[in-house]
């Protein structure tokens, strides 16, 4: 087993790993956009969450947990907080359905979190150029719809799996 060990090259699965490389990125840019939010007394990750109840367009919470890429259980936990800070309340919709809804603290909140992203983008977007800055983020799409067909296959050959068993 040790000599197995040697023939792998780490170095080289560093470089390369679309993981590795995606999950530096991601803190990276999440530190650089949590110094933006700072100010605000916010992560970027509360940020996000405002801006989407702001948007308005969800239907309900699992729209906003399916959008953010979350599941039900840390979209409540993250939902708790703003609530507490008076940011956000729930509204009782059709049937069991709860909506969160920015209270008129968090309409002021999200005015300034747009500032603040606004600065962070710029920042960001003045390093890359703008060229660069559409290249990265189509080549950051290209990567997701890649993942979400290689999700999807493995989601029919499983079923086709339970099919034949």
């Amino acid at each position: 087993m040790a000599s197995d060990l040697k023939s792998i090259d780490f170095a080289e699965m560093g470089r390369t790993c679309f993981g590795h490389a995606a999950r530096r990125t991601a803190n990276l840019l999440t530190r650089h956009y949590n110094r933006a939010m700072a100010t605000l007394g916010l992560e970027l990750t509360q940020a996000q969450l405002l801006a989407v109840i702001a948007d308005g367009t969800a239907p309900s919470a699992s729209a906003i947990a399916r959008y953010l890429g979350i599941d039900r259980s840390t979209l409540a936990r993250n939902l708790r907080p703003l609530e507490a800070a008076g940011l956000i309340r729930r509204r009782e919709m059709a049937g069991r359905t709860v909506l969160p809804v920015l209270t008129p603290a968090g309409e002021e909140k999200v005015v300034a979190i747009h500032k603040a992203w606004q600065r962070a983008q710029a920042e960001l977007t003045d390093m890359l150029g703008p060229e660069g800055a559409e290249a990265v983020r189509a080549r950051m799409s290209a990567m997701r719809k890649a993942v979400h067909i290689l999700e999807d296959n493995d989601a029919k050959a499983a079923a086709n799996a339970d099919q034949t068993n």
